[in-house]
């Protein structure tokens, strides 16, 4: 197993597992990741700034990745000291410390980085993921407004914060 940063040589595996993730409905309000070409756009931005986005490996193969993408990146007005956090796990890969390993190192990089906080937003339902958000140390800011996944399953978004 590798942690390491993300490069622009992982765009298709990286893209391909935004896909695979997305494609089960579950934990994104979204269907499919954005077009490949703005993934590659802000992969172009992550490498240029040494943004904390990082990807395991496993066998060769990239089966995770986490990122914190500064706040004013992803939307007008946003703040270049709040990390977004963003996460996904192959299915298979998932409840063995993978996504541990991955948000230890990108918190220890958002620290490094002069990052004040790194928000997240998490369903209600994803006991797992809530519980490792916690013992990372995150907490509960806000309930957001409930959301239609592509399952057609109605959800509860929570946003969390942990504070560096």
């Amino acid at each position: 197993m590798e942690v390491r940063p993300i490069t622009l040589n992982d765009l298709n595996a990286f893209y391909a597992l935004f896909c695979e993730v997305s494609a089960e409905g579950l934990y994104s309000a979204r269907s499919s990741p954005p077009p490949i070409q703005a993934v590659e756009h802000a992969l172009t931005q992550v490498v240029e700034n040494r943004w904390p986005v990082y990807v395991i490996e496993r066998e060769g193969q990239i089966i995770g990745s986490a990122e914190a993408y500064p706040d004013s990146f992803c939307r007008t007005g946003g703040s270049e000291f709040v990390g977004i956090l963003g996460m996904q796990v192959k299915r298979e890969y998932r409840r063995n410390g993978y996504g541990f390993a991955l948000l230890s190192v990108v918190i220890r990089h958002c620290r490094e980085a002069g990052f004040n906080s790194v928000d997240l937003s998490v369903f209600t339902s994803n006991t797992a993921a809530r519980s490792l958000y916690r013992k990372l140390g995150f907490i509960w800011i806000e309930e957001l407004p409930p959301c239609t996944l592509p399952c057609g399953r109605v959800e509860t978004p929570i946003k969390m914060r942990l504070a560096l």
